[in-house]
């Protein structure tokens, strides 16, 4: 799968956002006739299929709004390092009186999730203030890019504690789990530690820490 870089702001994602996405290259606007299809140019109109916009929906990014990162740039990085970014959040995890998304200067969780740090990383253990409400006891986490549950994790305690140091940068929907019912769900990005802007000189790069 690809690791691409933004060139330019796109939705709720800023310039020098760090993605993996799938192989997959779609054309927007394609027409379903043949006849039609044979005359036109599909080079200017390819995008990317971007699992979350930075809201929790699915968006087509178009090629030349990225580019591919070069392999030295992740030379030497550990991926997992990268911060959490919650993009959307089930409406029973709505908090509309003192949201910590709107928190200044960044925020500090989305809804009734809170962002703290691991013993590793910034940002990567959430914590559910749920209160007195029922509290789940399991996450299924599935990869919005493949399509595929990618961990299943028992949640003990209270409050309910869920922690992504040992996943690697990706897009995640997440199912919170009262024994098989879904109670709540979320739309969460494991950001890339890193934010990469182009320079004058070709090949030379401006690296910078992730801030979310």
């Amino acid at each position: 799968m690809p690791i691409i870089i933004l060139t330019e702001p796109f939705i709720r994602h800023y310039a020098g956002s760090v993605f993996k996405v799938s192989d997959a290259i779609g054309v927007s606007g394609w027409d379903d006739d043949d006849r039609v299809r044979e005359k036109q140019s599909c080079y200017d109109q390819r995008f990317y299929f971007l699992p979350d916009n930075g809201k929790g929906t699915p968006a087509e990014l178009p090629l030349p709004y990225a580019f591919d990162c070069p392999e030295n740039i992740l030379a030497g990085i550990n991926l997992k390092s990268g911060p959490c970014r919650i993009t959307s959040v089930s409406k029973g995890l709505e908090k509309n009186i003192g949201d910590p998304y709107y928190a200044e200067p960044l925020p500090l969780g989305k809804g009734k999730i809170m962002y703290s740090d691991s013993e590793k990383y910034a940002k990567n253990v959430l914590t559910f203030d749920l209160g007195n409400e029922e509290q789940p006891d399991t996450a299924l986490i599935n990869n919005r890019v493949t399509g595929e549950i990618q961990s299943v994790n028992r949640i003990a305690g209270h409050p309910a504690i869920l922690s992504f140091e040992e996943f690697e940068p990706g897009f995640f929907e997440v199912s919170l789990l009262k024994s098989t019912q879904k109670i709540h769900h979320f739309t969460l990005i494991k950001c890339f530690p890193m934010v990469v802007q182009l320079t004058d000189i070709r090949g030379k790069y401006n690296i910078t820490k992730t801030i979310w």
